[in-house]
């Protein structure tokens, strides 16, 4: 039996379309004429989608090389060995309980990073009733415990860290406000744009971070990543959470923002903030501080400035 069929082949050689051709052929001969040609488009658009995700890709990496060039630059953000964080926090917490209505407080905290696995947290609330809530850890030694002052009787005044705050504090706050550090370095995947805004997609291990970079500065002005925060999140990631990074300072050649705004949804209507918390911050890096207070739980009359030596 002769077919007479329009076969239109793509060229293997080039992205365009060779010429159609007219052709009288057998039913075995057309069968394997139109699977050369399914194959073969098949096989260019796995290499054009290959192709464009590793534009993507380089683009993206060259996006974080400005990045950490307007930030201050490798060497700089490499030289750091610890980051002392001081902070004032407004806090705005909407639950989703319709007899609680809208929270606020105001906290203050000291917090102190040394790299790579050590942290001493303090957060005071005058206006809750356990208005103080201190973290130590130590990686090297398998530490993190919590200490809360003052407790009724049945909540304990120290106990372990819920297994997600040595993520938070050791790995997730210093790329928000280093981007990166000499042991914690995240990984540009991808970019894309939206609005006016370059957006690199990366990754730190198994933590997700996207940088909004400003079109001027070059410095990142907004990210989004996993939430960490809250009783509610002590086995699991809790969604997403908003940080707007502004007012930014430069400290020693390193660009800083002094104001830090943490907001995500939750169980509340749709479009609503379920919470806000707004940080004004300073910093130190570098700094002489008193080796014991990582040996220990904080204490529960801890003041602010007990890292001092």
């Amino acid at each position: 039996m002769i077919d007479t069929l329009y076969v239109c082949l793509e060229s293997t050689r080039n992205s365009g379309l060779a010429d159609c051709i007219v052709k009288p052929m057998h039913r075995y001969r057309l069968i394997a004429c139109l699977i050369t040609a399914i194959v073969s488009a098949i096989n260019t658009t796995t290499l054009s989608a290959h192709q464009t995700e590793e534009l993507n890709k380089q683009r993206a990496v060259a996006l974080w090389q400005e990045a950490i060039r307007a930030k201050g630059g490798h060497d700089r953000l490499q030289s750091i060995q610890n980051l002392l964080i001081s902070s004032r926090l407004d806090v705005r917490d909407r639950s989703s309980r319709p007899d609680v209505g809208d929270g606020r407080n105001l906290t203050q905290t000291e917090r102190l990073y040394v790299m790579p696995g050590r942290a001493w947290i303090y957060t005071f609330t005058p206006q809750l009733g356990i208005s103080l809530d201190a973290t130590v850890i130590d990686i090297e030694r398998n530490f993190c415990m919590v200490t809360l002052a003052p407790v009724p009787r049945y909540v304990p005044g120290v106990s372990p860290c819920i297994p997600s705050t040595p993520i938070k504090f050791l790995i997730q706050d210093p790329v928000i406000y280093l981007m990166e550090s000499k042991w914690v370095r995240p990984v540009p995947s991808g970019m894309r744009t939206e609005g006016k805004l370059d957006v690199i997609e990366t990754k730190v291990g198994q933590l997700r971070v996207d940088f909004y970079l400003d079109r001027k500065s070059r410095l990142p002005i907004r990210l989004v990543t996993d939430w960490f925060g809250g009783i509610a999140q002590a086995t699991d990631r809790g969604g997403l959470v908003t940080v707007e990074l502004e007012d930014y300072v430069e400290i020693d050649g390193i660009w800083m923002p002094r104001r830090v705004t943490r907001w995500l949804k939750g169980d509340v209507p749709v479009g609503e903030i379920a919470r806000r918390d707004t940080e004004y911050a300073s910093y130190q890096f570098n700094v002489t501080y008193k080796p014991g207070i990582f040996e220990l739980p904080a204490s529960r009359k801890l003041k602010r400035d007990d890292w001092k030596p």
